[in-house]
């Protein structure tokens, strides 16, 4: 008894931790923490609290890009747990691996399935993370309209109050709005995203909201603007770890330098996006260096 005890309170404190950790964009931190909630919860031998300890394991391994395949067993959760909440962090999980697979129809059919298990436990925090999850999807397959009004139905289902789940979907809104033309409304979003960032010192909501800055004045042509917002997205994207932001500041700020008129340093960032990407294409510096691909762009997808 003193054993379980013991193993239940370090699953307590270690998953507490790991949800602050995530909070505060520490996402390295908050991933070390879960495998350690983890690891208590096999100890503690409580089928479901392994369940639910993996399924919070696996969504920061995949944002961060470990090579372990966490999919197969959350398939398997899902099919035979009957805790709709486990079930519901599975498929959402599952969703947003197939989100970054770039396998979105996939994608779509599982955030569904999360969004009917939020609908059943009656959690409108988790209807919201679904319905952002099929907007991501949705702007994935460049369908913008409909995606812009899946991010309002997740806002429209949090308390607003500013909070790190509020201004991703912010920034996310933010960006549709940018892409179908309505720069106002999306610069007003993230420039509100990034002030709150600034504001309580969280870093991933500062790395999203700069690197969609980057995108907007890009776009605008105020590559100077863009330059400065592309570099501090970029680098706290390395901080971070979250590779797909990674990638996508990193083709940005190859595009400004180009723009710039400095094609040694584009072709430089370009080199280091291949060559940590797209190993298999070694031409693909030239490529982008010489063709202006941003009109074929989705930050998203």
């Amino acid at each position: 008894m003193k054993h379980e005890d013991s193993a239940a309170t370090v699953y307590e404190r270690e998953w507490q931790a790991a949800e602050a950790a995530k909070e505060a964009g520490r996402l390295e931190e908050a991933y070390e923490r879960y495998v350690a909630a983890f690891a208590a919860a096999e100890l503690l031998g409580d089928h479901e609290l392994v369940d639910r300890a993996f399924c919070n394991r696996a969504a920061l391994g995949i944002a961060l890009g470990r090579d372990e395949d966490p999919v197969p067993r959350l398939c398997t959760i899902l099919m035979r747990n009957r805790s709709r909440s486990i079930s519901f962090l599975a498929a959402n999980t599952v969703a947003r691996a197939c989100e970054l697979r770039r396998d979105y129809p996939k994608g779509l059919f599982y955030a569904r399935i999360a969004r009917d298990h939020a609908e059943a436990v009656a959690r409108p925090e988790w209807l919201a993370t679904a319905s952002n999850q099929i907007g991501n999807l949705l702007l994935a397959e460049s369908y913008f309209e409909d995606a812009a009004a899946s991010y309002r139905q997740a806002l429209a289902l949090i308390a607003d109050g500013g909070s790190p789940r509020q201004l991703v979907f912010e920034a996310n809104l933010g960006y549709c709005e940018l892409v179908l033309g309505r720069h106002k409304s999306g610069l007003a979003l993230l420039y509100r995203c990034l002030r709150a960032a600034l504001r309580r010192d969280w870093e991933r909501i500062e790395m999203i909201a700069r690197i969609d800055l980057c995108y907007a004045h890009l776009e605008m042509r105020r590559y100077r603007d863009a330059e400065r917002y592309g570099a501090r997205g970029l680098a706290l994207a390395e901080e971070i770890g979250e590779v797909d932001l990674i990638k996508n500041a990193l083709y940005l700020s190859g595009q400004v330098a180009v723009l710039l008129d400095d094609e040694a340093r584009g072709r430089e960032i370009f080199a280091e996006l291949q060559r940590r990407f797209y190993p298999g294409q070694p031409f693909l510096a030239d490529l982008l260096v010489n063709v202006d691909v941003r009109p074929l762009i989705n930050l998203r997808a």
